[in-house]
């Protein structure tokens, strides 16, 4: 599936379901699986790019993704009426941030799966 067919297959998802706010997507041929957020992935595809599949998530089903990527490094509290992710980086990792406290976020959970991952996310 290429470009305005791939455009055109989100915004029919999305509007079915519009509390999905990212995107899982993968490339057969690659072993190839990414999350992202889905209005970020929209703005940065490309017309000529090739994904073979994509499942539209909200952010209960990312969470899930998360703790089961984070064994145990990863949790979430309520404070003050909000939730916040508490991350533990994987050991001799290096990350752009030494944060361990993020708000509970689309943004956050991309973030720290990115980190995670080190931007390579293979399921």
């Amino acid at each position: 599936m290429k470009g305005y067919q791939l455009v055109k297959e989100i915004r029919e998802a999305k509007g079915a379901h519009p509390d999905r706010v990212f995107i899982k997507w993968w490339r057969n041929e690659e072993d190839f699986i990414d999350f992202d957020l889905l209005d970020r992935f929209l703005q940065n595809l490309k017309e000529s790019e090739k994904i073979d599949g994509f499942e539209l998530i909200n952010e209960d089903e990312m969470w899930r993704t998360l703790e089961a990527r984070c064994q145990g490094r990863v949790s979430r509290e309520k404070r003050d009426g909000d939730w916040v992710l508490h991350w533990t980086p994987p050991p001799n990792r290096n990350v752009e941030e030494a944060q361990t406290e993020y708000p509970y976020t689309p943004e956050s959970m991309v973030k720290i799966l990115d980190s995670e991952t080190n931007y390579n996310y293979v399921d």
